[in-house]
């Protein structure tokens, strides 16, 4: 049986969940938006709008990995209150049943964290081919323009025109 104490306790834990899978969902939605000025960026070649882009898309993939690592923590601190036993680690859903009134919003919040996490996963794969593509072809340019320095020639001490050695360029697209 719950005692008092016990159920302030997990409606303290149950709240922490909620702030912090809110939390979550808000930086998934701000990576949506970073993940399309990279697309943005990348449409019009703009290196330095993906580079910002890029990094604080990292900046905020980091702060939510951070996060996902409290969520476990606290979801085992509630598992552990509740005194359910688990072979592995208990989930978000194991804790529902035991949730109260706070079930509703958990079940909406886990849900809509779901559907931006796959949004991101598929919108960032698109970013992702999109850059290596672009990587592709601008190394296929290069490429291009090697072979055009190389075909030149030179003059050498005889007078003749000779092949220019081979010519290796690279272009940093990053910076």
């Amino acid at each position: 049986m719950n005692t008092p104490e016990k159920t302030a306790v997990l409606s303290e834990g149950f709240k922490r969940l909620e702030e912090l899978l809110d939390t979550q969902c808000s930086h998934y939605r701000r990576v949506e938006e970073l993940v399309g000025q990279q697309k943005d960026a990348l449409r019009v070649a703009d290196v330095d709008s993906l580079s910002n882009a890029s990094n604080a898309e990292r900046e905020l993939l980091g702060a939510i990995s951070r996060l996902d690592h409290r969520r476990v923590e606290l979801v085992e601190a509630i598992a552990s209150e509740l005194g359910l036993k688990q072979s592995n680690q208990p989930t978000l859903s194991d804790l529902l049943e035991h949730s109260g009134p706070r079930r509703g919003r958990l079940v909406t919040i886990a849900d809509e964290l779901r559907r931006l996490i796959t949004a991101t996963r598929v919108a960032s794969s698109v970013v992702r081919t999109a850059a290596e593509s672009l990587a592709r072809h601008m190394q296929g340019i290069v490429q291009s323009v090697e072979v055009g320095i190389g075909r030149t020639g030179i003059y050498g001490r005889t007078g003749r025109l000779v092949s220019a050695l081979p010519r290796h360029t690279s272009i940093n697209i990053r910076s």
